[in-house]
């Protein structure tokens, strides 16, 4: 009997099933809770996050500092070689659509444009701390890189060895607060989100009004993510379930929050697991959290695709697509850490290049506000599987810790 409720105490601990028993929770039993129980559980959650990007910042700059300074003279290649395979792989997110969508649409009856709106906010917090970030992320990214730098191509500085101590001192301490500040009170903080999103009928909403495409996409990034793990793992099954295992409560997360960078903490912990690498997992997370989002990239092609097909466009040329890509993949870096930047960067780009109208547009716009959970944690998962992809790419390079 002891044995049997050790076992069950032991599951009850375990991350994954704690974030999906809040996820399931929040859905089937948020009618039974009132708008005022709600929202004292939102704004415990609320709380968290404000919290955490406060800190946000100087979690930033502490993990990518001590990734650079452990590079030492492969810093700036790293730097450069990280940056092309974000922009290849953002064009990969949105080039497949394309194919996909050649394929299945015309497969799909009843597509029609359809009066969608955004869900009216109902839960709101009941306090908040009210404080603001002493320091954007793209500026401690770039503080970071840029002190991490320095440090490097100037080996025979005095100042080496020490900055060395501190940034290695400051990751840990980092570490170490997030690991008994913010994990054990993850499953609130996931909570609070799910029952806000069920209570304002977001899902539901998304799900009643654009079901066909919607399924696709979703079945597209399950499919499209999943391959990347299973490269990674060169497609060894038990290596492939172990990736995915350790992603999940980073996937839930962001499903949950709709943010990767408040992600980020679980995103780099799960990380370091898989590719065992503390160093590049530092480095590569902190440095991708806001620019490599594939989930935005499979969402936004499909969404301007279908919408040109309900309107009874043309479907695009190749050479056109091509266009498009291009300057959507430019155009990202422009939206780093901007929330809705990824689609708030493609609907000049949509109108320009696919012939979308003003109407199609704000449609694009709030399809994707409406899919905001599903492409957070496809992001986050996504990035998962771009620094374990790119590891063994750049295998070259040392990993010192």
């Amino acid at each position: 009997m002891f044995d049997f409720l050790l076992n069950k105490t032991k599951i009850l601990k375990n991350l994954p099933l704690q974030l999906l028993l809040c996820l399931a929770g929040g859905v089937l039993l948020g009618d039974y809770f009132s708008d005022q129980a709600i929202s004292y559980v939102y704004t415990a959650s609320h709380l968290i996050k404000d919290i955490l990007m406060f800190t946000l910042p100087f979690i930033i700059f502490s993990y990518l500092l001590a990734a650079l300074v452990s590079f030492e003279k492969q810093a700036p290649l790293l730097i450069v070689a990280i940056l092309l395979l974000v922009i290849l792989s953002n064009a990969a997110s949105v080039l497949v659509p394309y194919g996909v969508a050649h394929l299945t649409f015309p497969l799909l009856g009843g597509m029609a444009v359809q009066s969608l709106t955004v869900a009216k906010e109902v839960i709101y917090p009941l306090w908040t701390l009210g404080i603001t970030p002493f320091l954007s992320p793209d500026w401690a990214l770039l503080m970071g890189i840029g002190v991490g730098l320095i440090v490097n191509l100037f080996p025979s500085a005095p100042f080496k060895n020490t900055v060395k101590i501190w940034a290695f001192r400051l990751r840990d301490w980092t570490t170490l607060g997030l690991k008994r500040g913010f994990i054990p009170l993850l499953p609130i903080y996931v909570l609070g989100f799910v029952l806000k999103l069920d209570r304002d009928g977001s899902l539901g909403i998304l799900i009643q009004s654009y079901s066909q495409v919607f399924i696709l996409g979703c079945v597209l990034v399950v499919v499209y993510i999943s391959f990347l793990y299973a490269v990674a793992a060169g497609f060894r099954w038990s290596l492939w379930v172990r990736y995915i295992k350790e992603m999940l409560p980073a996937g839930l997360t962001g499903f949950s929050t709709m943010s990767s960078a408040a992600t980020m903490p679980l995103t780099l912990a799960a990380t370091e697991k898989n590719l065992q690498d503390r160093a590049y997992a530092d480095f590569v997370i902190p440095t991708t959290v806001n620019i490599h989002l594939i989930g935005d990239g499979i969402n936004i092609a499909l969404t301007a695709l279908a919408l040109l097909i309900m309107a009874g466009q043309p479907f695009p040329s190749i050479g056109v697509y091509l266009y498009f890509t291009l300057y959507y993949c430019l155009a990202k870096f422009s939206c780093a850490g901007v929330p809705g930047g990824g689609v708030l960067v493609i609907l000049p780009v949509a109108q320009a290049y696919l012939g979308l109208s003003p109407e199609m547009a704000s449609l694009l716009a709030t399809i994707y506000i409406l899919q905001d959970p599903i492409l957070t944690s496809a992001n986050v998962m996504g990035n998962g599987a771009f620094a374990l992809l790119t590891r063994k790419l750049l295998n070259y390079l040392p990993s010192k810790s």
